[in-house]
């Protein structure tokens, strides 16, 4: 009994020395967000345009594990080249976990990545099915390299990167704008079951690069700035496509 009155508060000190040693952050930046996209189901021409953007995000970082987490929120006004415009609305939430494999050089970590994205589209001419949506969860792999620098390694630079190719998308279909047969013919249910289709092989994927250089102040904290590129492919009923690169000037804040 005595042993175990011992171990307990040893065990409890080990856990609080691992939490200490891990490096929490959070994250806030804006920027410019040049993006275009194109809605088969509507019309094959090109949207463009820009727009500001924000993140939040928040990373874990350990000895041999990093965590990380970005909101993405960006509200634009596109046009297509006939100065038609189009509304649009994206949020994603991505995720990534990055480990130190020993087999690679110092500076490189491997490991893998997810992106929940939603997409909101109003079109200004559309009649009919409109406001247009997709929402996508998609998984694959993700590589980063970093490096300090600097007399007192006062800088870094990180590069990162992600191509997932499984998941599902869910689309606006006959769950949003449905023809007035089609739920008399089945149940609701049936018809949303109708709207998600699952990623497959070179039809449907979604590929993230970020850049970051930054600058460590005497407090800890960094200021920086960095550029993000986002493409993603979807393919339900029918194919949407969008890219985005966002220019952003980058605080972190030591928790």
């Amino acid at each position: 009994m005595k042993n175990l009155l011992f171990l307990i508060p040893f065990l409890l000190s080990q856990s609080l020395v691992l939490a200490q040693e891990n490096k929490r952050t959070l994250l806030l930046n804006a920027g410019t967000n040049n993006s275009w996209e194109r809605d088969f189901a509507y019309s094959p021409l090109f949207y463009s345009g820009s727009s500001a953007g924000f993140t939040l995000g928040y990373s874990n970082i350990g000895n041999r594990k990093t965590d990380e987490v970005y909101l993405h929120l960006t509200n634009h006004n596109l046009q297509n080249r006939y100065g038609a415009d189009m509304r649009g609305t994206h949020a994603s939430i991505i995720t990534y976990t990055f480990y130190k494999a020993n087999w690679l050089p110092d500076n490189w970590t491997i490991g893998w990545s997810n992106n929940n994205a939603l997409s909101l589209r109003n079109y200004e001419d559309a009649q009919n099915f409109s406001p247009r949506f997709d929402f996508h969860t998609s998984f694959g792999p993700a590589l980063r390299y970093q490096t300090f620098f600097g007399k007192k390694q006062q800088w870094r630079f990180s590069s990162q990167g992600h191509l997932q190719v499984i998941g599902f998308v869910f689309s606006a279909s006959y769950i949003t704008s449905p023809p007035d047969h089609f739920l008399h013919d089945q149940p609701t249910f049936n018809a949303f079951l109708q709207s998600i289709r699952l990623f497959q092989p070179f039809r449907q994927h979604d590929l993230g690069i970020l850049n970051q250089l930054f600058y460590q102040l005497s407090n800890g904290n960094e200021i920086g700035i960095g550029y993000r590129f986002h493409y993603t492919s979807l393919e339900s009923a029918h194919r949407s496509q969008r890219s985005a690169g966002h220019y952003f000037l980058q605080l972190n804040f030591q928790l």
